[in-house]
């Protein structure tokens, strides 16, 4: 395995020594803090919502959305159970209170407690999905009508530019279109050492269906 690919594992799926200190570099990244706080703004999120963020590595993001998400409820998944303890103390505040839960798990295996949702967040963990459609149509099943789905992306290889961030973010449009969810749009954010992007949908009801959610309010 080159350098490269050794150091990228970490970065997806983080284990042991070598994968705690790839959480401590992803926690203290200033630039990773500014991206989060982006992306999370872009959900225009509400206390009372119930959120479900995939691959949510040292827990950054999750404390910085229980800010807002006082009364409601947020979910991680992460596959690597270094993360989920580096997470797991970094919001022993919110599990403590009973409005946060992290859990070994990837997009692939989301239990079924976890449901109706009102909004789905994922940073930088799409690109190591093993079935993006079918993780697509999952997350689509889960959310709430209203709900609204943000995935991110930072290309993160040496070389990477920001064609590379508008590729990804095309492709991660039209996997939403095809999975039901519409007003889709991609905001970019300009970053070093590459662009950032966001890519939002919303599910909205099939004309004429029977029985939708309403909206979470």
């Amino acid at each position: 395995m080159g350098l490269w690919k050794h150091v990228a594992a970490q970065f997806g799926k983080p284990v042991g020594l070598p994968g705690a200190l790839a959480g401590f570099i992803m926690a203290h990244r200033s630039s990773n803090d500014e991206r989060n706080r982006w992306a999370i703004s872009l959900l225009h999120l509400k206390p009372g919502d119930r959120v479900l963020e995939i691959g949510f590595g040292p827990g950054t993001a999750i404390r910085e959305m229980r800010n807002v998400v006082t009364s409601g409820f947020i979910w991680g998944l992460d596959h690597s159970p270094v993360m989920v303890r580096q997470a797991s103390r970094r919001n022993a505040r919110g599990i403590a209170a009973g409005n946060v839960a992290l859990r070994v798990g990837s997009v692939s295996e989301i239990p079924s407690s976890i449901d109706q949702l009102d909004k789905v967040l994922s940073i930088n963990s799409y690109q190591f999905w093993h079935n993006p459609a079918a993780a697509i149509n999952a997350l689509y099943s889960r959310l709430r009508t209203g709900g609204v789905i943000a995935i991110v992306h930072q290309p993160r290889k040496p070389g990477s530019v920001d064609a590379d961030a508008d590729a990804a973010g095309e492709s991660i449009a039209e996997r939403l279109r095809r999975a039901g969810f519409t007003g889709v749009r991609i905001e970019k954010k300009q970053m070093k050492p590459v662009a950032t992007v966001c890519v939002l949908g919303v599910k909205t009801p099939t004309p004429g269906s029977v029985g939708a959610t309403a909206p979470h309010e």
